[in-house]
């Protein structure tokens, strides 16, 4: 696979994997279906994604309503709910991604992993169940944008763990900027040929965050977590954004609309060490 990165061969040429047979008889075929194979994956994502925000919108009245209450913290309404894609910079599609996702409903799972509970009775495609189960535990999580890519997507890293993650969504690279954190859900997607990596797009719109709000954000993370673990010590980040991932649409809501004010973050940072550890 190296070969092949470093140097385009002909149809003709030797295949580099040295089995002495030409490319166009050996690997091309190998290779063209696995594009071929990830790109339908990139096809089934959009339908996925379509049905289970389909399911959203048909929840229970209740249940979205309770969830709209935690999301938001009480800033707004349940009744504006359709009036925040305009206030909030799609904070209504935002919050149903979320929604998905994210809330456990009473049954105790989030729809995302109710539908793949019942993957094998739905009208799913035989894509589509290859995709949900490695969407059941995505998250509304932050990262900073480290590397773009015009036209392909951009190299981000995760505010949590530090990991790399490879952003493949062209249309969503056009709309960032370098150094800006962005809160939202990754799907795992398709996989580059040679490589073990998948790729990721954003499943929904993210929020867009100057960079200086990095540092103060994986501190109240931090806080989070530390709360957590004096509950449960062996609490990971999994853990806290299986409980309450919303606490980033919270730290967001805080934030400045006209320009940056360190003070007014430090404030909300250090009033959460005194909520959640004072004791």
């Amino acid at each position: 696979m190296n070969q092949v990165k470093t140097r385009k061969l002909g149809r003709n040429d030797p295949c580099y994997c040295g089995s002495g047979r030409k490319y166009k008889d050996c690997h091309l075929r190998i290779e063209e279906e696995w594009r071929s194979q990830q790109l339908r994956l990139r096809n089934a994502q959009d339908q996925l994604l379509q049905r289970i925000l389909a399911m959203a919108t048909a929840a229970d009245a209740s249940d979205l309503q309770t969830a709209f209450d935690r999301y938001w913290q009480q800033r707004y309404q349940f009744a504006q709910l359709a009036e925040l894609n305009q206030r909030e910079s799609y904070g209504a599609d935002r919050f149903m991604v979320w929604f998905a996702f994210d809330y456990r409903q009473p049954d105790g799972k989030t729809l995302v992993e109710r539908l793949a509970d019942q993957a094998n009775e739905s009208a799913l495609s035989p894509l589509e169940r290859q995709l949900l189960p490695t969407w059941v535990d995505v998250r509304l999580r932050p990262y900073r944008v480290e590397k773009l890519h015009p036209n392909a997507g951009a190299s981000l890293r995760d505010l949590l763990n530090d990991d790399a993650v490879p952003l493949a969504d062209s249309h969503a690279s056009l709309r960032l900027e370098l150094n800006e954190v962005i809160v939202g859900h990754l799907v795992p997607v398709d996989t580059p040929l040679g490589q073990t990596t998948p790729n990721y797009y954003l499943a929904g719109p993210a929020a867009h965050l100057t960079p200086d709000t990095a540092e103060p954000l994986q501190t109240f993370a931090h806080i989070h977590l530390e709360a957590l673990r004096r509950e449960r010590p062996e609490a990971g980040w999994q853990d806290l954004l299986r409980e309450r991932s919303e606490i980033f649409s919270h730290f967001i809501l805080i934030l400045p609309t006209d320009k940056p004010d360190p003070d007014r973050i430090q404030r909300f940072i250090e009033e959460t060490r005194q909520r959640l550890l004072r004791n």
